[in-house]
């Protein structure tokens, strides 16, 4: 094994024991701006991670822990010119890169080229898994041949090397799909690990080849049929609604649980897999009946995760609580999910159960965005008066924040009411021509 598949593998392991919490007094952000930053990393030939954040904005605040978990702390330090940045301090920069919408973690060679991009709050070890792999091979990357040729970091070192360069499309896509392909067989959980990551850089690779999207096309045809036959593990199942994200195919997923059946034992289980991963797409395309055989009791599996969220926020060394495979689970997922599930209710005339539901969800999470995802649903279904007296009670309990969201959300249900404007009426000018 080489050296950088070594400390990879070594960095997996420390992943996954109990986070070791750094000081709190030690920060990775270096007090500079993006400008010293630069000239840093071009004299230290280190990349840029640079930290969108907004400390007003709950995500951000409960993203910064991560920062203070001790193989994070370190790998930062020792590999990056790391700062935070609020978006409105540097717009310029903000707007150059996309990363308006915090948190958003960008890494960036000193040269100022994007490597890699990271949307959202993220536990440490997706954090550290995907920066860690966009800079394998960076610095020195050679085509693997003799023992190496079976390295997958060595296919990965040489794949970023290419995809750095950016005029070897084919060469770079086979590189990465190499990796994808061959992963587990020399390092279990590498595939699980690297996949979001590949499958990106496949998709970034359609630009430059036709050939990215026949190769992505190939490997869910293969999961699909693997799945039918009842050989595919939960794993397998995640991995295609991801091939479907990043082939922008998203209602391939939702397509294919409609092919599955309740009856047989084996589908259903991927059914309900499936509804944990998709259930947004599935409600969208109203598969009501299928969702309420497989989700019978929708107030209690919502209330049984909002108890997990809760238990593990309260042990400030505990991970997140897993949804199923590769899914973490959250409160803005939870409150979706909810809602979405409160739109199966109505749509099956069971209204006292869907107040129940709202009541149960509204009542552990007092803010304006479970109202308004609640009356998005109602309003979908044309349940305006509904929607109004949802948003009613909203007002009486809400601090201003909340409630200003909740007006907002009760005027666009009273456009939603009055229906389509009118045509204007056509003037007799023209003498009736």
């Amino acid at each position: 094994m080489n050296i950088p598949s070594l400390l990879f593998t070594l960095s997996l392991g420390l992943s996954a024991v109990a986070p070791t919490i750094a000081s709190q007094t030690d920060s990775p952000f270096l007090p500079i701006k993006s400008q010293d930053a630069f000239v840093r990393a071009a004299a230290e030939d280190l990349p840029v991670l640079i930290w969108f954040s907004d400390p007003e904005l709950p995500m951000c605040r409960r993203m910064q822990r991560i920062f203070h978990e001790e193989h994070l702390f370190n790998w930062i330090k020792k590999n990056t010119i790391c700062i935070q940045v609020h978006p409105m301090e540097e717009a310029k920069l903000a707007a150059r890169y996309g990363a308006q919408a915090p948190p958003c973690t960008l890494l960036i060679g000193s040269n100022r080229t994007l490597i890699e991009r990271l949307d959202g709050a993220v536990n440490a070890d997706k954090f550290l898994g995907t920066f860690e792999l966009a800079l394998t091979g960076l610095r020195a990357a050679a085509l693997p041949e003799g023992e190496a040729a079976k390295d997958p970091y060595a296919w990965l070192a040489w794949a970023n090397h290419l995809f750095t360069l950016g005029n070897k499309p084919e060469e770079c896509l086979e590189a990465y799909m190499w990796v994808l392909d061959n992963a587990d067989k020399t390092h279990p959980g590498l595939r699980a690990r690297s996949l979001e990551f590949l499958l990106k850089r496949v998709a970034y690779l359609k630009l430059g080849t036709d050939l990215a999207t026949p190769r992505l096309l190939q490997r869910r045809a293969d999961l699909q049929r693997s799945i039918l036959a009842g050989e595919a593990t939960q794993d397998e199942i995640f991995e295609l609604t991801r091939f479907n994200f990043w082939l922008r195919q998203e209602v391939a997923t939702t397509q294919f649980f409609a092919q599955l059946s309740n009856d047989s034992p084996a589908q259903r289980a991927i059914r309900q897999t499936l509804i944990l991963l998709d259930l947004e797409q599935i409600v969208a395309w109203r598969h009501y009946a299928a969702v309420r055989e497989l989700v019978p009791d929708p107030k209690l599996e919502i209330l049984k995760r909002l108890a997990a969220l809760k238990a593990s926020q309260e042990d400030l060394e505990a991970s997140p609580p897993l949804l199923t495979y590769g899914l973490t689970d959250t409160r803005s997922r939870v409150v979706a999910d909810a809602a979405h599930h409160y739109e199966v209710l109505l749509a099956s005339g069971l209204g006292a159960q869907a107040s129940q539901l709202l009541e149960a969800v509204a009542s552990r999470i007092n803010t304006g965005r479970v109202y308004v995802a609640f009356m998005t649903k109602s309003n979908r279904l044309e349940l305006y008066v509904l929607s109004t007296s949802t948003g009613e009670a909203g007002l009486e309990v809400l601090g201003p924040k909340g409630q200003r969201m909740v007006r907002t959300a009760l005027m666009r249900t009273e456009n939603l009411a009055k229906g389509p404007a009118e045509p204007p009426e056509k003037s007799d000018q023209d003498g009736g021509r």
